[in-house]
């Protein structure tokens, strides 16, 4: 017969697992949409700073999705703020310089952060 404490316990484990992989596939989900901005720029872009800057996206207590959670939105920020430098270049001639680079480095960004996610290690 087993004990109604140990029964609790499993079930609380079991809801603890539950939320983790949610928060998980949650993160997982940012990672495809910052990667739609480089296509889809204004709206993605947007919905991803609206989607880790909730509540409940700062209140995630795991180390791990914290750290990816602000390396996503760094990333955002910084390739706005590029872009937007690149948008003020170009009535002088030399947005596409400006800008090459840039969307190299978000996809270099892009990349890292997805691949170390994968690899369940911090960025």
């Amino acid at each position: 017969m087993s004990n109604p404490g140990t029964i609790g316990m499993a079930a609380e484990a079991a809801a603890m697992q539950h939320e983790m992989t949610a928060a998980i596939r949650s993160s997982r989900n940012a990672y495809i949409a910052l990667m739609l901005g480089t296509v889809f720029y204004i709206f993605t872009i947007g919905w991803q700073v609206y989607r880790d800057t909730r509540p409940e996206a700062e209140s995630q207590q795991d180390p791990f999705l914290q750290c990816h959670r602000q390396w996503r939105l760094r990333t955002a920020f910084l390739y706005l703020l590029w872009t937007i430098l690149a948008g003020f270049c170009m009535p002088f001639g030399f947005a596409l310089p400006v800008f090459i680079p840039v969307y190299l480095w978000f996809l270099y960004r892009l990349g890292r952060g997805l691949l170390r996610f994968h690899q369940r290690r911090f960025v």
